[in-house]
């Protein structure tokens, strides 16, 4: 259901909570003053008991929106930093031997081309690709498995493993970062916050029916529209809003044109 869900593009899962949040708001309050329950404020303003559910309400939507918004961030900033890791790798087997230098940027150019054709797209579906592990151990097998013979190469072992091992480091927190979407009771939560709040809305209003109309509308839209954020960003690689694969293009991009390079050390 999650996933059938935030397939929906972001605009049009917005403007259906924002129909589905007006039509229970506004159809809850027009039954209530239908059936004579709804109560304006007596001093022309809404009660302060309304004021202060707001702000409990507000404080802890807000709080989970930051939350939300950190996670996000930090996943854009992981995959930065393993597309920078992997290219990183690339240069860092520049004194290997040749053999060894080949096989290890042969897999990190493979490892940035898995990224685009095959992780991002199994990330949608909170899955992921089993041949970025293989890649890696690879590369990881191909700098170990000899002898420097001389400092260089020792230093360019030491160089490449620490990239592969931060490569395969920050794979490892991106894919535990998009497994990790706000727990159901949190929701459950700010749907039960949003309830009460709309709730309220009917009950203390003003005298003028179109204005406290409007107040629950506007109510109606604020909530509906955060939570729909909150939704959007839980997965930072699943939705339309979702972390691109645009850092691993560049890979691919300063690859090739490293491989066009008139220096031999350049190449493959």
């Amino acid at each position: 259901m999650i996933a059938s869900i935030l397939a929906v593009p972001p605009l049009l899962l917005w403007l259906a909570a924002l129909a589905v949040a007006l039509a229970l708001a506004c159809g809850g309050q027009a039954y209530l003053v239908r059936r004579g329950r709804a109560a304006p404020d007596l001093a022309g303003t809404p009660s302060p008991m309304i004021g202060m559910a707001g702000t409990l309400y507000a404080v802890l939507l807000g709080f989970m929106t930051v939350v939300s918004w950190q996670h996000f961030y930090d996943s854009r900033e992981i995959v930065t930093q393993e597309a920078a890791a992997d290219a990183d790798a690339w240069h860092a087997a520049l004194a290997l031997p040749p053999d060894r230098r080949s096989r290890v940027r042969r897999d990190v150019a493979r490892y940035a081309t898995v990224m685009i054709d095959r992780e991002w797209s199994a990330m949608r579906t909170g899955a992921f690709d089993n041949q970025a592990d293989v890649i890696v151990m690879d590369a990881i097998d191909a700098a170990t498995s000899f002898n420097p013979a001389n400092a260089a190469q020792s230093n360019a072992q030491s160089a490449t493993l620490r990239e592969l091992s931060t490569l395969h480091d920050l794979r490892q927190r991106r894919l535990s970062y998009n497994a990790a979407g706000l727990p159901w009771f949190d929701w459950l939560v700010l749907i039960a916050g949003a309830a009460c709040i709309v709730v309220m809305s009917w009950v203390f209003g003003v005298p003028d029916p179109r204005v406290h109309m409007l107040m629950t509308a506007i109510v109606a839209v604020l909530v509906a529209s955060t939570l729909t954020l909150l939704f959007e960003l839980q997965f930072p690689f699943r939705g339309g809003l979702g972390i691109s694969a645009q850092d691993w293009a560049g890979v691919v991009d300063h690859i090739r044109f490293m491989q066009q390079n008139s220096s031999p050390n350049m190449r493959m």
